[in-house]
């Protein structure tokens, strides 16, 4: 019976005070010296506009006769105050972060599609409401009122708005440091367990797995780990090829179960894998079992364990999980070297990893054999593809390169063709909306420095050599763009495919954004560079906005709530074009975006041929400019049967169950396509898929 009583209403009786529920989950009577004190502490209001302001609300909320108070209702009194008076700077200070009452109900009932990642689950509603009070936090305190309105208008996107304030972008890691060093996932020590280094093949194994999880709390995007089949080779000496598949599958089923990240999902991880031992690394002393390094033991001398590891991890690739569905992470890399073409069994091997292709479009492929690429790159996120720079060879040669993306923020090139009437003003316009992305970073940038300072970001403070592990001024600042296509229609009339001048304009703007880029760089010693933005939700939202401020002048994608703007660079989705001519064109941009490209070659048949898949393979290696790629298949999964089918289906063709589930690349990861938003659902429908035969 106590739980109905009205505890406020028999407090204002005996005591004649107004009861306030306050933040703290409690409940006090009115005090209208807390306003005031507030009010002075937080936005530095004078004391006698505060006392003003505290007696008018007092005032107010007795006239109203309420049964109850809140503090948020309290503060929105006198933010009205505070607006009456013209206190604009401060009322914007002294708001109140969070979510109508209705908005949550619908997160907790019905979940969210921004992010086609995250299933509907209690920790990813925690973690979508707290996204919605950090987003909120960084357009209100982080960022200036300019900058924020950019991104709310729709000019700019800033991505992972939710992590501005609290974490850098992605990363890639270099597992050597944890194989001779140990682990701590806490980055001290002091809340976890410190592991040493791993004496065998099977800690080994865990502690990559625990690395690229323990980065994750602290990262916003992907992780990846280069070269994993080579660090690991030397745990593999003296094993059967059946312990070291083993190995293989434990680290795949320990990523693809760790249901821990960024309010549960698996950690956005990738790994890239070698055959063999590549000659850039050979030479280089061997982290053994224990940590231990003799300069007479190099990786060339683990070729044979390499291989076999590589052929373990596309094994597993290829055979799916325990329901015959495919591991979506870590995202597996396969470096194409010229030197691979060389090599004995090589070309069988990559018939093995395009049985994987075949049956789930699970690898990608980053081709070394593209000129303007060097001996090696990072490649991690959607299609985050950095070149490393002398200090990053440095870092490669100490046994700790590592290297990633501070920020990427995205610009609306469809909404500058609108805006402009000749070239000089489109070009000025671009380079407005550039100056804008980098000053976001460049908050961004102490942001971090400040998080680091204050140890809320302990793996990255780790110390490496005498330095911390994440260095703030050795990322690269990453500026994306979205909708060329569009913005070429818009502009010339024409579309990226239909002629020669719409290509050539098209290089003209991109290479216009890197030749601004670089500027940058030489000026600041910092590493600036032009990404090819993977668009998620940003080709959606950019064409809503676009949409509601344009009206039909807006070149959009689909139809009706169904709309989208083109990925970065690329193609129309839907343009009936051959492969090879949609390669060409593509594969011009990837030179000129010096922080990541990605190409898609959609898939139209069910059962493709391996041997074909490879030769078409090696056809794009060695004649286009494409420098990183996949082959999506679009898949269905059958719930009763446990059978996956080609193609997407409302029903499996096999047991004729509705209980299905399709799969489709949505960026640069496959997803439950019921998870994707409108606009990408709506692109799934347009893409032109090839056949082989």
């Amino acid at each position: 019976m106590n739980s109905n009583l009205n505890i406020e209403g028999i407090e204002k009786k005996k005591t004649g005070k107004i009861m306030v529920r306050t933040s703290k989950n409690e409940i006090e009577p009115f005090d209208r010296s807390k306003i005031v004190k507030s009010l002075i502490k937080e936005v530095n209001v004078p004391k006698s506009i505060a006392e003003e302001i505290a007696i008018e609300v007092e005032l107010g909320i007795k006239s109203l006769n309420l049964s109850f108070v809140s503090a948020p209702l309290i503060r929105e009194i006198v933010n009205v105050k505070l607006l009456e008076r013209g206190f604009e700077r401060e009322r914007k200070g002294y708001t109140r972060l969070g979510m109508p009452v209705y908005d949550v109900t619908q997160l907790i009932e019905n979940g969210s599609k921004e992010n086609a990642n995250l299933q509907h689950n209690p920790e990813t509603i925690h973690k979508l409401v707290a996204d919605r009070v950090m987003k909120e936090y960084a357009l209100l305190h982080v960022l200036p009122e300019d900058l924020a309105d950019s991104h709310m208008r729709g000019e700019i996107h800033i991505h992972d708005l939710e992590y501005f304030a609290t974490r850098p972008y992605c990363f890639q890691h270099d597992l050597r440091w944890f194989l001779k060093n140990g682990l701590k996932v806490d980055g001290t020590g002091e809340n976890t367990a410190i592991a040493g280094p791993a004496k065998n093949a099977e800690v080994a194994i865990l502690h990559a797995a625990k690395a690229l999880a323990a980065a994750q709390t602290n990262f916003a995007g992907g992780q990846g780990l280069d070269f994993f089949n080579v660090w690991l080779a030397p745990y593999m000496v003296g094993k059967s090829y059946r312990e070291i598949k083993q190995l293989a599958q434990m680290f795949i089923y320990e990523m693809s179960q760790m249901y821990v990240a960024r309010g549960g999902q698996t950690v956005f991880s990738d790994i890239d894998i070698e055959y063999g031992i590549p000659k850039i690394v050979a030479d280089l002393p061997a982290v053994l079992p224990g940590g231990i390094i003799r300069d007479s033991i190099t990786y060339g001398d683990f070729e044979e364990e390499a291989i076999k590891f590589a052929y373990a991890l596309t094994e597993v690739y290829t055979e799916g999980d325990y329901a015959g569905k495919p591991f979506f992470f870590p995202k597996p890399n396969y470096k194409l070297r010229k030197e691979c073409f060389k090599k004995e069994g090589f070309e069988e091997f990559m018939i093995s990893v395009h049985k994987c292709v075949a049956k789930y479009g699970t690898p990608y492929f980053l081709n070394l054999l593209a000129g303007y690429l060097p001996d090696n790159v990072f490649a991690q996120c959607c299609r985050l593809v950095l070149t490393p720079d002398n200090n990053d060879w440095d870092d490669f040669h100490r046994g700790c390169m590592r290297t990633g993306s501070l920020q990427v923020v995205s610009l609306n090139l469809p909404r500058i063709a609108y805006e402009s009437k000749n070239d000089d003003e489109l070009f000025e316009l671009l380079r407005e909306r550039m100056e804008i992305a980098r000053k976001i970073i460049e908050i961004k940038a102490e942001v971090i420095k400040k998080r680091m300072e204050s140890k809320s970001l302990p793996f990255l403070t780790q110390d490496v050599y005498g330095e911390p592990y994440y260095r703030v001024d050795k990322v690269v600042r990453s500026i994306g763009f979205v909708g060329l296509n569009e913005m070429l229609q818009a502009y010339l009339g024409e579309e990226l495919h239909e002629s020669d001048e719409a290509w050539k304009f098209g290089l003209k703007v991109v290479k216009f954004m890197l030749d601004t880029a670089v500027e940058w760089s030489k000026e600041s010693g910092l590493r600036w560079v032009i990404t090819q933005t993977p668009a998620e939700s940003t080709a959606y939202r950019f064409a809503r906005l676009d949409r509601k401020y344009f009206g039909s002048k807006a070149i959009v994608r689909g139809e009706g709530n169904s709309i989208y703007y083109t990925n970065s660079s690329h193609c129309r989705v839907s343009a009936e074009i051959p492969l090879f001519d949609r390669l060409r064109i593509e594969g011009s941009f990837h030179p000129l975006c010096n922080g990541g490209m990605m190409a898609h070659v959609w898939i139209g048949e069910s059962s493709p041929n391996p041997e074909l898949l490879w030769k078409l393979t090696e056809k794009i290696a060695k004649k286009t400019l494409i420098g990183y790629w996949a082959y999506t298949k679009d898949m269905t999964f059958c719930k009763k049967c446990k059978k996956v089918i080609g193609g997407i289906n409302s029903e499996c063709p096999i047991c004729g169950s509705k209980d299905v589930e399709c799969y489709s690349r949505i960026t640069g990861y496959y997803q439950r396509v019921s998870g994707w938003n409108e606009g990408k659902r709506r692109e799934l429908k347009d893409r032109y898929k090839i056949r082989l035969q």
